[in-house]
């Protein structure tokens, strides 16, 4: 009856129907967990943790289980501990699959690197993730190694050593290009770009190609264009060549480019973009307009 009350949404009598019932149940164990799980999902988090404490007591044997949903539950709201608790589970049993997959899960989320790449032979031996998961796992360490890198010396030193293959992995190739971005070193930059978007499409890659300033941009806005076969919606790409055609003094066409986009999707960057395109060409008074339409927009956006 617990769980049927689980099934309608009703999390407080369901809760009440479970601790009753884990008192008699050989499953009396997922009865305290779900019923934790259900006082998390109300943020009522002390009785949660009364639970968690009343399974301990009752099934001292679970400790792992109940630890390990423990770590689940606190996850979001507090990480630290719940990264605390999965690193002490992991060393109580290094061969776990499941605690070693959720403590691969949180250093990747938060981002802690140098801990997670220590951990990456044993996920590989254990098989403790999908492949494709692991793969995933390995492109975020490298993505987040060049996105800490503190000066050209260090990026280029982290970036050498890598395969053409990770290069042009998109997660990689943007962070590479995001530091040389803030560096104002573009050198080359540009190739790479062509190279990783013609070897897979990604948005964030198209961002940055817009963004480039080196050189003339009319040759990039020629080739963004061409894009445009198979992307013909896509707002990123329209802001790029939007950019790209007001850099390139073709004022006309980049406004248009920019206004499409905006149709597709109203970002403030974009506002900006096309102020910045009227004002380059002299407009001021459509540049101030455009500004007044941006913070209209956004107005409504919050409400």
């Amino acid at each position: 009856s617990g769980m049927i009350a689980l099934e309608h949404g009703d999390w407080q009598r369901a809760e009440r129907q479970l601790i009753k019932s884990a008192k008699h149940s050989e499953a009396g164990v997922v009865h305290f967990l779900s019923a934790a799980k259900m006082a998390h999902n109300q943020q009522a988090y002390q009785r949660c943790e009364q639970y968690l404490t009343q399974a301990r007591a009752e099934y001292p044997d679970e400790h792992l289980t109940i630890s390990l949903v423990e770590a689940r539950l606190l996850k979001e709201r507090e990480p630290e501990v719940a990264l605390t608790i999965l690193e002490t589970l992991h060393e109580q049993a290094p061969k776990q699959k499941t605690v070693l997959a959720e403590y691969a899960g949180l250093l990747r989320s938060l981002k802690q690197w140098n801990t997670l790449e220590k951990l990456l032979p044993k996920i590989k031996r254990t098989k403790a993730v999908e492949r494709n998961e692991y793969e995933a796992i390995e492109i975020a360490i490298w993505a987040g190694r060049l996105a800490n890198a503190t000066s050209e010396e260090a990026l280029d030193s982290l970036w050498k050593p890598l395969t053409n293959r990770q290069k042009l992995t998109p997660e990689i190739l943007a962070e590479y290009v995001e530091r040389r971005l803030g560096w104002q070193q573009e050198i080359g930059l540009e190739l790479w770009l062509e190279k990783g978007l013609k070897a897979q499409w990604n948005d964030r890659l198209v961002y940055q190609y817009g963004r480039l300033t080196l050189g003339p941009a009319f040759e990039r806005l020629k080739r963004a264009e061409k894009w445009l076969v198979n992307h013909p919606e896509n707002p990123v790409l329209l802001l790029s060549i939007g950019r790209l055609a007001c850099r390139s003094q073709m004022w006309g066409l980049g406004q248009r480019y920019l206004k499409k986009s905006l149709s597709l999707r109203a970002e403030i960057e974009t506002f900006h973009a096309l102020a910045q395109c009227y004002e380059a060409e002299g407009e001021i008074d459509q540049a101030a307009l455009t500004y007044k339409e941006a913070i209209l927009q956004l107005e409504e956006q919050q409400h």
